[in-house]
């Protein structure tokens, strides 16, 4: 870890916390699925398969359940409850469990279902709250209707790492709105206020005798300072899906953005991650458009190297060959040429301030 252009604050205590989650992960062999039980067959039409945790606590377990036909929002409800159940005869505990509580009905809208928690949602730990998500996400993304869920704490975006987004004066503010106030009381730290989007596809599936597993990964990440001008490190502690590359893993996080309060994020929120690959020490990475056309308030070097610099953290990677859509022939911001390799530079990071 550089000393240089650090400003992590209290990550450090926070990553000791997750080193605690990975021997967990490791020792339980954290698995989609449970030993001796199997996924029932593919769920026929107006069928839905609903997941539990396995008695072991470190898997989901699957079922098919028909849900009374209905409009799409009591059907999303039904759903929900089968979440916060165990199937009668069946070992395990609830996706949700019996001491979260819900605040609120399902809300459905441009594909997004947004569900909320009161703060008993942050008391959960990590395997727990992740073995939560991904049976909400996996449950209700398989409605045609539903492509993505989000999760809120006391109707403000839950961003992950018991932090929800700034809270305004309580009146007259929308889901998500960001009114810039103070801090939820019990939950620390201002971040990014924009929902986290999950859907089924960020988690293994469970069906079948795959036994896939989650890993945990301790990340340098280099976002914008508060100017935009220079480069700021954060260290990440991140449990992911073992079928995903660490070179992905990296990306999606960068476009999640900063947890640090003051810093910027360099990746718009709407780009597309449409390949990435390492070969010969090479991350090769394809963006959409968005990447060239999508307004970021940084500096261009600091887009391009937040990227770089990123990715040359990671073993094996030395260099990044950036296209979008497929082509290299594209001068990003009218300034910085896609045809050539980049490798690590460090000069863009913002200097250390002294205390």
């Amino acid at each position: 870890m550089r000393a240089q252009g650090r400003r992590t604050g209290g990550m450090g205590r926070y990553l000791r916390k997750c080193a605690a989650v990975a021997a967990v992960l490791c020792l339980a062999g954290f698995v989609w699925g449970c030993g001796r039980e199997r996924a029932p067959e593919t769920p026929q039409e107006g069928q839905y398969y609903t997941y539990f945790v396995n008695p072991s606590g470190t898997g989901l377990i699957s079922q098919i359940y028909e849900p009374k036909a209905g409009p799409v929002e009591a059907i999303i409800e039904e759903l929900l409850l089968q979440c916060q159940t165990v199937p009668e005869g069946r070992e395990g505990r609830r996706a949700i469990p019996s001491n979260v509580a819900l605040s609120g009905p399902v809300r459905l809208e441009d594909g997004i279902a947004s569900i909320y928690f009161d703060t008993t949602y942050t008391t959960m730990d990590k395997v727990t709250e992740l073995l939560c998500k991904a049976a909400l996400a996996k449950t209700l993304t398989q409605l045609e209707e539903v492509e993505y869920i989000s999760i809120y704490v006391n109707d403000r975006p839950y961003t992950g790492n018991n932090v929800v987004a700034p809270a305004g004066d309580g009146e007259n503010t929308a889901p998500g709105e960001n009114t810039g106030g103070t801090e939820t009381a019990g939950i620390a730290g201002a971040v990014n206020t924009e929902p986290v989007l999950l859907s089924g596809a960020d988690f293994i599936d469970n069906t079948g005798d795959a036994t896939n597993q989650y890993t945990q990964a301790e990340l340098n990440l280099y976002f914008a300072n508060e100017e935009g001008t220079a480069l700021v490190e954060e260290e990440r502690a991140v449990v992911y899906s073992s079928s995903l590359s660490l070179e992905r893993v990296v990306l999606n996080q960068l476009v999640e953005g900063p947890y640090t309060e003051g810093n910027k994020a360099t990746l718009p929120k709407d780009l597309k991650i449409q390949g990435v690959s390492l070969r010969d020490g090479v991350c090769y990475v394809d963006f959409d458009s968005v990447f060239l056309t999508a307004p970021v308030d940084v500096a261009d070097v600091v887009e391009i190297y937040s990227v770089v610099n990123s990715l040359t953290e990671l073993p094996g990677v030395s260099q990044v060959q950036i296209t979008i859509n497929g082509s290299a022939n594209e001068i990003f911001r009218n300034s910085i040429p896609l045809s050539g390799r980049f490798s690590q530079d460090l000069k863009f990071l913002e200097e250390e301030k002294e205390e």
